[in-house]
Parts: structure tokens; C-alpha cells; sequence
């Protein structure tokens, strides 16, 4: 009898040692199906049978993307964290500038303003001659002109302090206004002290990145300007001068070419390398904002990874 009854103990406790086994494994597959979880594994896993790199965690310090059409952020790592603008600075220039001046005035460019642009800087090659704002707005962002942004920024100095005597004093002037115009429109945690972006000092985040996009791209001309692969500027004489944009993702000829990026900007300084691509799948438009990466391809890499997983989800076609 005591055989008997020690064996239906053991039956029992089997039997809810499988049902708590079952049932512990019904509410951990889900868990293992989450992205965060065991992500290093189950990339090496789809590494291997799909001979593709799947990485691990974004090589960028901060990075965001977003649906446009509901403003929902989708992927984010450390988002409110500051970061290096580089040449992304130019965004919030443009916007600012086009507050100030029509795009058709005609700014005579001097060569003051010119050679306030710093040894190493990427560069548009500005004349000393008569350029259209947009020409200006157009060099800043295609082949990110540094010439350029401190030929706007004297421009604009100049129309906020008329008295001002030299180009390098119209340029704080601008800056000095646009980081109070920043903190007005709610990028507080952007400051800015250089036009072209060419300052290790200068502060911005992917949110405030996100809040300056969405406002100029209520610009019919700045999705035209920012969208080509090469800008061709005419001028106020005539003339013409062509630009190679730096964002890769236009460009037929390289490796990261998709015809479903838009635009937008890139920049780069020291050992950060940042990316702005506004993408459009779905019917719809998502804008990827990667800052601080350790390379020109790791930054595609990481935005490159997103577009294919925007391409691949189903939740983001809702």
C-alpha cells in the first residue's frame, strides 16, 4: 500500500511539474519574442541561416525613428541625450534664415564672410559675386558648404543689426538671435555657436533634430533641394553652378542607393557621424535621425537596418 501511494505521489508531482513547465514555458516564448530580448543570440541565430548581419544594439549614440503621419516614435536609443550637431546644425540656420528674408533676395557675397569658413571645412565653393538666398540655402545643403553658412549668417546679421561693422560681428549677431529664436520654438536643448556646425562645443538632440525637420519640410523647397542626388543653382547673373549632395542614400551609384529616401542631411565632425533621412514607404513618410556614430558606414548601417525593417512591418503599414 505504501508502494502504491509513494507512486501516485510521484505521478503527482510529475504531473504538476509538467503543467508548471508548460505553463512556464507558454509565458516565456512571448518574452523570448520581444526584440529586446536575447537579441544577441537570436542575431547570430539569423546570422547564420540567412547569411546576413543582424546587429546587435545601433552603433549611433542617439538615434529616433519616427511615423511622420502620427508622430509616433517606433525605434529610439537615448533620444534625450546631447549630441554633437556637426554640419545638422545648417537645419536650424535655414529655418531660421527663411524667417528672416524672402528666398528670392539677392545677397552680394563678400569675401570677409567667406574666409571666416575654417581650414579642413567642407566647402561649396561660394564666389565673390551676387548668389540668390535659396542658391545659399541650396549650398549648405547639398554639398554642405560651410562658405555658405557664413555667408548667410552675414547676410542675416545684417538685416537684425544694420549698424553692425564687420562680417564676423553680423554672424554672432545671428547666432546670438537664433539661440533665442531655439529656445522660443522649443528646441531647448540646441545651442549653437557656429553657423556652419564646425564647433565640438555646440549641443542638440534627435527630438530638437525632429522638431526642425518637421518644420521645414512644410517647405515645398526644401523637399526639392534636399532630395536631389545634384543641385544645379542658377544664379542671379545666369550662371550656374552644380552640387554633389553628400547624403549616399541618392546616389545611383553607391551600395546604400534607395530610391525611396527623400532627403535629408548629413554631418560629420571629429569622430561623430550623423545621418537625417526622411524615407518613404508605406504611403507614407518616416524620418530616421542617427547621431553619433563611430564611422561614414557604420551611420548607414544603422539607418540602412531601419528602412529594411520599416520595408519588412507589418504594424507600421497601419
Amino acid at each position: 500500500m505504501q508502494r502504491k501511494r509513494r507512486k501516485k505521489k510521484r505521478v503527482g508531482i510529475l504531473l504538476i511539474f509538467c503543467i508548471l513547465c508548460i505553463g512556464g514555458g507558454m509565458l516565456f516564448v512571448p518574452w523570448v519574442m520581444q526584440p529586446e530580448n536575447f537579441r544577441d543570440v537570436k542575431n547570430k541565430i539569423n546570422s547564420f541561416l540567412y547569411k546576413e548581419n543582424f546587429p546587435d544594439s545601433y552603433n549611433a549614440k542617439s538615434l529616433i525613428a519616427v511615423d511622420c503621419s502620427d508622430d509616433e516614435i517606433f525605434i529610439s536609443k537615448d533620444e534625450k541625450a546631447p549630441q554633437v550637431p556637426a554640419s545638422l546644425a545648417k537645419l536650424f540656420v535655414v529655418e531660421y534664415a527663411a524667417t528672416l528674408a524672402e528666398l528670392d533676395s539677392i545677397v552680394d557675397v563678400s569675401y570677409e564672410a567667406i574666409s571666416l569658413t575654417k581650414p579642413g571645412s567642407s566647402v561649396a565653393h561660394i564666389e565673390e559675386k551676387e548668389y540668390f538666398l535659396h542658391n545659399l540655402f541650396a549650398a549648405m545643403l547639398v554639398p554642405s558648404g560651410n562658405d555658405a553658412a557664413y555667408v548667410v549668417a552675414d547676410y542675416c546679421g545684417g538685416i537684425l543689426s544694420p549698424q553692425a561693422g564687420s562680417s564676423r560681428e553680423r554672424v554672432q549677431i545671428f547666432m546670438e538671435n537664433l539661440n533665442r529664436y531655439l529656445q522660443q520654438e522649443g528646441c531647448s536643448d540646441t545651442v549653437l555657436y557656429d553657423p556652419s556646425g564646425f564647433d565640438t562645443e555646440a549641443l542638440t538632440t534627435t527630438l530638437d533634430l525632429k522638431t526642425v525637420v518637421y518644420r521645414l519640410l512644410e517647405y515645398s523647397w526644401f523637399r526639392e533641394i534636399v532630395s536631389q542626388n545634384t543641385y544645379t543653382a542658377t544664379l542671379p547673373d545666369g550662371s550656374t553652378q552644380t552640387w554633389q549632395n553628400t547624403n549616399t542614400f541618392l546616389d545611383p551609384a553607391s551600395e546604400y542607393y534607395n530610391e525611396n529616401v527623400c532627403g535629408i542631411k548629413t554631418g560629420s565632425l571629429s569622430d561623430d557621424y550623423n545621418l537625417i533621412v526622411l524615407y518613404r514607404q508605406h504611403n507614407k513618410e518616416f524620418l530616421i535621425c542617427s547621431l553619433g556614430s563611430q564611422s561614414d558606414t557604420s551611420r548607414y548601417d544603422d539607418v540602412d537596418f531601419i528602412l529594411k525593417t520599416i520595408d519588412e512591418s507589418y504594424y507600421l503599414t497601419q
